[in-house]
């Protein structure tokens, strides 16, 4: 006899980068295998017509990731309807004021609940351009630590990250869980037509990623600066469109990166943007696990990348490319030149990643993983 449908509520926020694309590929693989799901995320969503979709979707007044007392009511007045309105099995809670109101929405409603944190923000405080980080993060470790103990399990997306919450007290180890993100980037697509014209003869490297200070953008405009004196700096291509925009656009307009690097918005589906390159640099201060990363290897792309957080646990130094410290400009510029000038180990290196995404980062095992996890706390049993 088949075990019956859950109904599970998803509940997410920021509105748009990595964390909502695990939410739409996690809802679109359990809505497959027949369960009911209800989604409830920012109004603004980038990716809300993709979920709209496949699931029900409620459109809640988050306001960013700070305090915003009379939105964040309303929010909590939304979820506390939506969980009246129909008896949810579980609810998973997804990224800091998701994580907070979602949980707390649950544990007034009797409904057991999930967190993933996908990179807990009481550890970002000191890369972050912010006063008070060290009281910041105080309070978000508070915070994490009292709805974590009344948490049915916290979902880390690294074994880094699982570490941390029982090191810090989160949860108990026996409801910490790690569930790695799974993608399936489409290699059919074609190849951005911008990208391809700016390439020329030579290698194409590139960074496709918000333009936030989470993703090390002073780090890399440093280092490729550090190759422009020597004459070295190779073909480069930076997508994304966020807050920094404006200060990438004034290091390039007329400065030494003038002929070398392209600036482009995102705009649509990542895989063109990916096809178009040689290699794939993304020099974050802090991560949880870089789902952009994973697409990259997915598609055949050598990495360079900072060692931080579960970043490791994906790219093999020198086996499917290379890994620096965060905030050092010169190891990242020798590491970007080394890809640059090696198209046989970044031949190697790419197919390498392949492999290891083929083998490690599937949806389909992310989402077995996940649905035996909502089934084993629905039912109130321990989960393995």
């Amino acid at each position: 006899m088949n075990a019956r449908p859950l109904h599970v509520v998803q509940v997410f926020q920021p509105a748009d980068g990595g964390l909502p694309d695990h939410v739409l590929r996690a809802t679109e693989g359990l809505v497959a295998r027949g369960h009911r799901l209800t989604v409830a995320g920012p109004a603004d969503a980038a990716l809300r017509p993709a979920l709209e979709a496949v699931a029900a979707y409620v459109a809640l007044p988050f306001v960013g990731a700070v305090p915003a007392p009379r939105a964040d009511v309303a929010a909590l007045r939304g979820l506390l309807s939506l969980l009246a309105g129909g008896r949810a099995d579980v609810l998973h809670a997804h990224g800091q004021k998701g994580g907070i109101l979602g949980r707390v929405a649950a544990l007034r409603a009797g409904v057991p609940a999930l967190y993933s944190p996908h990179s807990f923000v009481y550890r970002t405080h000191g890369d972050r351009p912010r006063r008070g980080a060290a009281a910041r993060a105080r309070v978000a470790l508070g915070v994490e630590r009292a709805l974590g103990r009344r948490s049915a399990a916290i979902v880390a997306c690294a074994r880094e990250e699982r570490a941390a919450a029982v090191a810090d007290g989160l949860a108990p180890a026996d409801r910490v869980h790690v569930v790695y993100y799974g993608v399936a980037p489409d290699a059919t697509v074609a190849p951005d037509p911008a990208l391809l014209a700016f390439r020329g003869d030579g290698p194409l490297l590139g960074f496709v990623a918000g333009l936030r200070d989470q993703k090390g953008l002073p780090t890399l405009l440093d280092a490729l600066e550090l190759l422009a004196a020597r004459g070295a700096a190779p073909r480069f291509a930076i997508v994304g469109n966020g807050p920094l925009q404006g200060e990438v656009e004034r290091r390039l307009t007329g400065g030494p990166l003038a002929a070398t690097t392209l600036l482009a918005p995102f705009a649509g589906r990542v895989e063109p943007y990916l096809l178009a390159l040689d290699g794939f640099v993304l020099p974050s201060y802090w991560e949880g696990l870089p789902i952009a990363v994973l697409e990259a290897m997915a598609l055949g792309l050598p990495v360079v990348a900072t060692s931080v957080n579960g970043t490791p646990e994906a790219v093999g130094e020198g086996e499917t490319g290379y890994l620096v410290a965060p905030h050092d400009a010169v190891a990242l510029a020798e590491r970007i030149v080394a890809l640059a000038t090696d198209p046989a180990g970044r031949a190697r290196m790419g197919a390498a990643g392949r492999r290891v995404a083929a083998e490690r980062f599937t949806i389909p095992r992310m989402v077995d993983e996940l649905e035996a996890l909502y089934r084993a706390i629905a039912a109130g049993r321990p989960a393995s």
